[in-house]
């Protein structure tokens, strides 16, 4: 849902939604076909009922929003490495500030 922010620690993951659907809405983002789709979402299912079992319908924590947020910034056609070197990419965390300047204004 696009502009619904379940907590602060995804608030990034939240602005990078809107991001994408102003590219998508501007005609900026190819969707794959619907065979493509379809694998996705069974790998995201089968990856959730591995992992969360039977509670993999409900609310969580987020363990999963760099993965999503690369996932935003490669259909936005953006380069998903958003550190300055491969040491910081490897060891520092991630934060608002790495996603800063991901799209022209």
């Amino acid at each position: 849902m696009i502009g619904y922010a379940e907590a602060m620690s995804n608030i990034v993951s939240n602005e990078m939604r809107c991001q994408w659907i102003a590219h998508f809405l501007d005609g900026n983002i190819e969707l794959p076909n619907i065979k493509e789709m379809e694998k996705d979402v069974k790998l995201w299912e089968d990856n959730m009922k591995k992992y969360s079992r039977k509670f993999y319908w409900r609310s969580c924590i987020v363990t999963c929003g760099i993965w999503y947020n690369d996932q935003l910034c490669r259909d936005m056609k953006c380069n998903p490495r958003r550190k300055k070197s491969l040491f910081a990419e490897l060891f520092e965390p991630y934060g608002p500030s790495d996603y800063n300047g991901l799209v022209r204004k």
